[in-house]
């Protein structure tokens, strides 16, 4: 029973709220629609010993088109009365229509004959009435509630500023509803002043408040007389209202603040968590940085920000087999193998057999073995290794072959100092933040969505922040994602200078390598970077074409090897 009770009481008040409103927000008839705004609304309210309302209203309307009627209308019921009501303007001439006792029109002129309506101006208009049987007397209180607006109006209400007159500040309780609209509010001697956010159309706001009997007269003919104690019942119902907004209101703060943190995570973190400092600055690198395998600085400072660091690419693959021609593991052949894959341009290698296998890489033998399939009779045809390619058998061998050089290279650069390169646990945790993101941004975007109060905006826009930083976390490659090492830093910033020098032709034309063997090393190099192209013209137009011809490494290169016209295929394999 005391629960249906609280129900009704709940229901009564918010009945009484919403029927017993008293005014509705002016409504403007124009000529061009929504061509008028009401940036600022004064209103004054004064509470008569005799339990009459009165009421000044000043509306400052901005109109931008045709007006010619403002329309009110006063949600009178029971024995609600509305009477002398006074009207002025400022900034134009008025008539004054009643149409019942509780509506009335008011027709704006921009003339003192009023024969025109007013267009493109500021008005301010100004209403004063007296309302009675509005303020309800209880046994043990009185009782005040008064709504600024009223649903629905068209325009947004720019902003109230509201004064509340009471006989005396003394024991008044006041409520402003709902209080996320509220800017400031507070006592000035026995005036209660409060000024509000913009109201969106659609809304309310009323004040709310109680007064003890004595600031009214014994018998208060203009006012409500309810025989019952009801105090306790409107702070009740007033707490219940309230206190889960105001709940929400810091929590949204709270999780809007939590929200903006986290979106910045990973711009703190590629600031100031990923790399440590280190000495080395120079802008060029004119020598080979290391002697690593080309595979391996491939692997770590090869092309593409998509690529992990220790993922070895084709053209890591590529570089492998132009290093082995370089260093006489293999050699270019003037012989022929025979058969149909002797046409001009063909390309033929032998294995050289005088140097020992064993004292190769594994994944530098894995490219070996490779080739060794495609030899007949001590000569390999790369005619014939790459027409092979088109056919099902030979292409799952080389994709069987060059994942399991990737694997192999992957496993060297975990065995040797680069396995101090880098740690990936920083780009772990980014991509837990990116999952995690994905799925709290949506949650708290549906949670906020169309709740009015204002910082739920602000939460809608950050879970949107919160989701692309989070897609933004997940596909952050690791190169970047990754945090390096001073040791892996400095490995990679030397590469990426010796990498600046080669691809700038002005730069290698001023300080050219000093013999053809290291033009060599630069090709292969350049080939693991993914920048063998610029020093395949600078060799052409640095060294003499006799020269050129007999170059093996000039001439492999020049040639459309397997690993270049399979790299496609090859990388989609390696995804699957």
């Amino acid at each position: 029973m005391k629960t249906r009770n609280k129900i009704m009481s709940v229901a009564l008040i918010l009945f009484t709220v919403f029927i017993f409103s008293l005014t509705f927000y002016p409504y403007v008839s124009s000529d061009e629609q929504k061509q008028y705004s009401i940036p600022l609304t004064d209103i004054d309210l004064y509470l008569q010993d005799n339990g009459t309302l009165h009421v000044k209203e000043t509306f400052h309307y901005s109109f931008s088109g045709t007006c010619y009627q403002i329309y009110k209308r006063m949600p009178l019921t029971g024995n609600q009365q509305f009477q002398n009501l006074k009207v002025s303007t400022q900034g134009a001439y008025y008539t004054l229509n009643q149409i019942t006792g509780e509506a009335f029109a008011i027709n704006l002129y921009s003339d003192p004959q009023k024969t025109m309506f007013i267009s493109n101006k500021d008005v301010n208009v100004t209403l004063e009435y007296d309302l009675l049987n509005v303020i309800r007397f209880y046994n043990d209180t009185t009782e005040l509630q008064y709504k600024m607006a009223e649903n629905p109006w068209r325009e947004d209400i720019g902003k109230f500023n509201i004064n509340v007159h009471f006989k005396s500040s003394n024991g008044v309780q006041y409520w402003l509803n709902p209080p996320y609209y509220v800017e400031n509010s507070g006592w000035n001697g026995n005036t209660l002043q409060i000024v509000t956010q913009t109201i969106p159309s659609g809304d309310f706001f009323e004040v709310s408040a109680v007064i003890p009997r004595s600031q009214f007269a014994v018998n208060p003919t203009n006012g409500v007389i309810i025989n019952q104690n009801n105090l306790s019942e409107i702070e009740k119902v007033q707490n219940d209202y309230q206190n889960p907004i105001i709940f929400k209101m810091n929590f949204y703060v709270v999780l809007a603040v939590l929200i903006l943190f986290g979106s910045c995570i990973p711009l703190f973190y590629l600031c100031y968590g990923r790399a440590p400092k280190m000495d080395y600055s120079a802008k060029y690198e004119t020598d080979l940085p290391t002697d690593d395998p080309p595979a391996i600085v491939n692997a770590i400072c090869g092309p593409g920000i998509s690529k992990k660091i220790g993922e070895p690419d084709i053209d890591g693959f590529k570089a492998t087999i132009m290093d082995l021609i370089d260093r006489n593991y293999l050699l270019l052949s003037n012989k022929t193998s025979g058969g149909e894959y002797n046409s001009p341009g063909s390309l033929f290698l032998e294995i050289n057999h005088d140097y020992d296998p064993d004292t190769l890489w594994n994944f530098e033998t894995e490219v070996l073995n490779f080739l060794r399939e495609y030899e007949q009779n001590g000569i390999i045809s790369m005619d014939l290794v790459s027409e092979s390619l088109n056919y099902y058998d030979s292409a799952k061998f080389f994709e069987s072959t060059y994942l399991n050089w990737k694997k192999e290279v992957k496993q060297a650069v975990m065995d040797g100092n680069f396995k101090e390169a880098s740690y990936p646990k920083g780009n772990i945790y980014l991509k837990v933040f990116g999952l995690l993101s994905l799925f709290v941004a949506p949650a708290a975007f549906f949670s906020t969505f169309g709740d009015p109060i204002p910082m739920a905006h602000y939460v809608l826009i950050l879970t949107i922040v919160l989701g692309i930083m989070g897609i933004f976390s997940i596909i952050l490659p690791q190169k970047i994602a990754g945090q390096w090492t001073a040791y892996g830093r400095e490995y990679y910033a030397r590469w990426h200078s010796f990498k600046k020098y080669i691809e700038d032709y002005s730069l290698i034309k001023e300080d050219p390598p000093e013999s053809v063997n290291i033009w060599n090393k630069y090709l292969v190099y350049a080939t693991a970077l993914g920048v063998a192209e610029g020093v395949r013209k600078a060799m052409k137009l640095s060294i003499p074409d006799d020269l050129l011809e007999e170059n093996d490494m000039y001439s492999f290169y020049d040639y459309d090897t397997p690993a270049s016209s399979s790299g496609n295929e090859t990388d989609d394999a390696d995804e699957c």
